[in-house]
């Protein structure tokens, strides 16, 4: 097997930069969703209660899902990133 020198050896290559992406923006979606949900039902509702954030069919129940939603596809991402990074560390 061939070492990698210099500054070629801590760049990582093109399959683990696009699962570092795909773990970012799952991570983007989970939090998205998580503030979403404090914003329609949780404690931020009360703080900023001038403001509507209802989004979807103004229903406080169908825009809760749809920022479940967002979690729980964002945890998907993450959790597949995290198998594929570890796969490439492996080999």
């Amino acid at each position: 097997m061939s070492q990698k020198k210099g500054i070629k050896s801590i760049i990582p290559g093109k399959k683990a930069i696009g699962f570092m992406v795909l773990r970012g923006f799952g991570l983007f979606l989970s939090v998205s969703g998580m503030v979403g949900m404090t914003l329609v039902i949780g404690p931020l509702d009360l703080v900023i209660g001038k403001l509507d954030f209802d989004l979807l069919a103004d229903s406080k129940g169908i825009t809760f899902l749809a920022c479940l939603g967002f979690c729980v596809a964002g945890g998907v991402l993450d959790f597949v990133a995290n198998l594929g990074l570890k796969k490439i560390e492996e080999s």
